[in-house]
């Protein structure tokens, strides 16, 4: 209870304060369940794609795996022909990286002659 100036106790300011404060924590209980219900949400979400990212890494690890397995035999053949040391199968092996880099050499240049050639 509260004195009043008059030097009473006024106990309707009692009720309407605490009527106030009932409302004050009502609505900041409201706001609080909101924003939970906002990072429940925002943490599924987070789940999800963490999931999907995971998937998308095993599908990549298995594409790397199956590239190592076809560089490795790749390079036990490559490994075979060098222990011949068989000059026809070595001249065969620069000529065709020297195809391969006249053929990419090419490509480029056509693509500068007429990719840049169009105007805005």
């Amino acid at each position: 209870m509260r004195r009043t100036p008059g030097g009473g106790y006024n106990d309707m300011d009692d009720i309407r304060n605490s009527e106030i404060i009932e409302r004050e924590n009502d609505q900041m209980l409201s706001n609080l369940q909101g924003k939970v219900h906002a990072l429940k949400s925002l943490t599924i979400d987070i789940g999800n794609e963490v999931k999907e990212q995971n998937r998308y890494l095993n599908g990549m690890d298995n594409d790397f795996d199956f590239g190592e397995g076809l560089l490795g035999s790749t390079m036990k053949r490559l490994q075979v022909m060098a222990a011949k040391s068989n000059k026809r199968f070595t001249l065969y092996l620069v000529l065709f990286s020297f195809g391969v880099f006249l053929l990419i050499y090419y490509i480029i240049k056509w693509r500068s002659w007429f990719g840049t050639s169009k105007s805005d």
